[in-house]
């Protein structure tokens, strides 16, 4: 049973600061970790993402979820997916390209692996990149369908059947689910997305299959939307509008040193990753210092908050629509 102290603190509003979580991948480049460390991915909050309690005990933003509800993840949050921590944060960092890829939308998720599975749809932003890395971001415009589907049938599909787009730091896409799609060496991304890890590879390159690591051609071509692709939604660090809105989730990019004034006022909670330079981050009664790539989630029930921050800093914020 979840502490009474902290369903306490959620009431009050009170943040919580998720423990990084690295994730070793035959991919990996060298920003997360030392080369041997294998750090290709930092998972900086999600369900699964624990948490330290002020007994010392460890407990997942899902189970937070569970035992606070909407106090925690806000009417957005509870109305799409109940009391469960509605997205995952991550960052990516290749020295090779990641597998070409294709996520299942929800209702495939859940015809093929049981109701309430989710499919995955996500946004990239490019924080960084060396010079010549590319993202793949769809299926190359003048190959047919019929094309496609049977390059991924026998396993053909490579890069020159792709569309490729330079990997340019401050460039952010919308990749939906159903977009072909792979992260390319040199890339070091941001990543938003839905609260699913569901992937099916098409290709991994000619690396030797491993633990967790097998391709999913028949999946694949039941998940794969031909005529989607990525969408450019903001360049130089600014997302058009202001802000990327889909149903699953909203991302914001705050230029620093602000003030940045924000109102969660139960809509939804808000997860705060500093992405460059470091942020100081104060609401009623709290105050949190976050260096670079460290995260805060602040919930719902927080009336009001502030980040600040030298300027040149950025933080981004994501949340449930």
């Amino acid at each position: 049973m979840l502490a009474e102290r902290v369903i306490a603190a959620i009431a009050a509003g009170f943040p919580l600061r998720p423990i990084p979580a690295p994730s070793i991948r035959p991919w990996a480049g060298h920003r997360l970790g030392e080369p041997a460390d294998l750090v290709g991915e930092l998972w900086l909050a999600g369900p699964d993402s624990l948490v330290e309690t002020s007994s010392g005990d460890l407990v997942g933003l899902d189970a937070v979820a569970a035992a606070t509800g909407a106090a925690f993840v806000g009417e957005a949050g509870f109305r799409l997916l109940g009391p469960h921590f509605p997205l995952i944060v991550k960052l990516i960092d290749a020295a090779a390209w990641l597998s070409l890829q294709v996520h299942p939308s929800d209702e495939l998720a859940a015809e093929l692996y049981g109701a309430g599975t989710l499919g995955k749809t996500e946004a990239w932003l490019v924080l960084d990149a060396d010079p010549g890395a590319e993202l793949i971001t769809g299926p190359r415009t003048d190959l047919s369908e019929v094309e496609l589907r049977a390059a991924v049938a026998v396993g053909t599909l490579g890069r020159d059947d792709c569309a490729v787009r330079p990997a340019v730091p401050g460039d952010t896409l919308l990749v939906e689910a159903g977009t072909l799609h792979a992260i390319g060496a040199g890339a070091f991304v941001y990543e938003i997305e839905q609260p699913s890890d569901l992937t099916f590879r098409i290709s991994d390159w000619g690396r030797p299959p491993g633990p967790g690591r097998s391709l999913h051609p028949e999946e694949s071509l039941r998940a794969l939307r031909a005529d989607a692709h990525a969408v450019p939604v903001g360049r130089d660090w600014q997302l058009d509008g202001g802000a990327l809105g889909v149903r699953e989730f909203r991302l914001e990019i705050a230029p620093l040193p602000g003030p940045i004034k924000r109102s969660p006022g139960g809509r939804s909670l808000e997860v705060v990753t500093v992405v460059k330079g470091e942020a100081l981050v104060t609401g009623d009664g709290w105050l949190e210092r976050l260096g670079r790539w460290q995260t805060l989630v602040v919930p719902a029930s927080a009336a009001e908050y502030r980040i600040e921050g030298a300027a040149g800093g950025r933080v981004c914020i994501g949340s449930v629509p």
